[in-house]
Formats: C-alpha cells, structure tokens, sequence
C-alpha cells in the first residue's frame, strides 16, 4: 500500500486583516489491485460460462459441428482409387484420393484447434498465455479458413469426378463430397467471422496503478486550488 500526501504552506494575507487559511491534509490512497484474474491481461472476447452466450462461443459451436460433419461425409465417401482409376471419364482432374485424404486432415486439425480455444477461453486458462497468443491464434486459424476455402472448391470438383465416373462405374455414397464440400464452406465462413471480430476487436484496459495515480493527484490538485483562492 503506497500513499501520496500533499500538504501547502498556510497563507497569511500580507494585510493582517484576516486570519491565515489554513490548507488540510489530503491523503491519496493507492487501492490494491484486484483479485479477479482478469485484470491481468486483456482478452478479445469473454471468458468463463459466458464465452458460450456470446458471438465468439456460438460461432465455436458452429465450427465444431460443420467439421464434424466434414469428418463423416469424407469418411463415409469412397476412398478415391475407383474414381481415380476412371479419371480420364471426367473433365474434373483432381485427386479424389488426396482430396478425401486432404479434408479428414484439416478438418480434425481444425477440431482440434477449436477444442482448444474453447477450452481456454471457458476455462479462463486465456490468461495464464501472454497477449501475444491471441494474435498469434487468429492468423493461425484465417490461414486455415483459406485452407477450407481450397479444400470446399477441390471436393466440389470431386463430387463432379464422381458423378462421371458413377455413370459407368459403381461408386458407393455419391453426395459424400458433395457434403464434405458444403460443410466445408460453412466451416470457413464461420471460422472468418469469429475471428475477424476478435482481430478488430479492442481488448479492454487492464489495471494500471500509475492512471490511478495521476487521475487521483489531478482530484487533488484541483481540489487544494480552490481552497487556496477560499
């Protein structure tokens, strides 16, 4: 606990007429800082129970559920070799094979990087990592909405080959990539929104004892200067 104490000289009028005015005691108290473990750094969203009411929590959700279903629709598709093998049937030249390969990897990546957010932020884990690693998050997490982009626009093509080759060939679960693609794109959309919000979003002002400080001598300040012209 720190204090300031200001004291002024009396004044005594140079007439003797009135008796001198004497200035009192101010004391100025530095108050402790919170307990509340969110004072000690900034977030650019809300943490505990209610990240989940929030935009940022109910866009978490969203991505969960989308790459989920992005995990089932490629694993229930075909594995790619049939519809490779019949790749010169179809004008759509990408590889069902690494396609399907491509979006199981990225989906459960992405899975995993939402499970940990949501678990920071919830768990109010967020303010044990320095600022930096909000930062370092979002870019992370835009980099792989442009992933999904690319991969939403190779399984589009995928489910064409499919189709192509499917007019001769038997290719068992048409529509998987079809759906791994949409899910795709919802999984993007959301993991752009969520996290441009945060980008743009200006965390709050922590505790700062020097603000408290000369906001309390400016109140001061002001305060003994109108008793003096008393």
């Amino acid at each position: 606990m720190s204090s300031t104490d200001i004291r002024y000289p009396n004044e005594t009028n140079i007439s003797g007429s009135s008796p001198p005015v004497v200035t009192p005691h101010y004391n100025s108290t530095l108050p402790n800082p919170p307990n509340d473990p969110a004072s000690s750094r900034p977030t650019r969203c809300a943490t505990g129970v209610r990240f989940f009411t929030t935009i940022h929590g109910i866009l978490n959700i969203i991505i969960f559920v989308a790459l989920i279903c992005v995990i089932i629709s490629a694993g229930a598709a075909d594995k790619g070799r049939t519809v490779d093998t019949y790749g010169s049937l179809s004008k759509a030249k990408v590889s069902a094979f690494h396609t399907r390969n491509a979006d199981l990897a990225f989906a459960v990546i992405g899975l995993i990087l939402i499970i940990i957010d949501t678990v920071l932020h919830a768990g109010r884990f967020i303010y044990r990592l320095p600022t930096i690693f909000d930062t370092a998050f979002i870019f992370a997490m835009l980099v792989l909405a442009f992933i999904y982009l690319i991969l939403g626009c190779c399984s589009a093509a995928w489910e064409k080959k499919v189709r192509d080759v499917g007019k001769i060939q038997y290719i068992p679960h048409k529509g998987a990539a079809a759906s791994a693609s949409f899910f795709l794109f919802v999984a993007m959309i959301a993991v752009i929104i969520n996290f441009l919000l945060r980008l743009f979003n200006r965390p709050p002002q922590t505790y700062n004892p020097s603000a408290i400080i000369n906001r309390n001598a400016h109140v001061i300040r002001t305060e003994t200067d109108g008793a003096a012209r008393i």
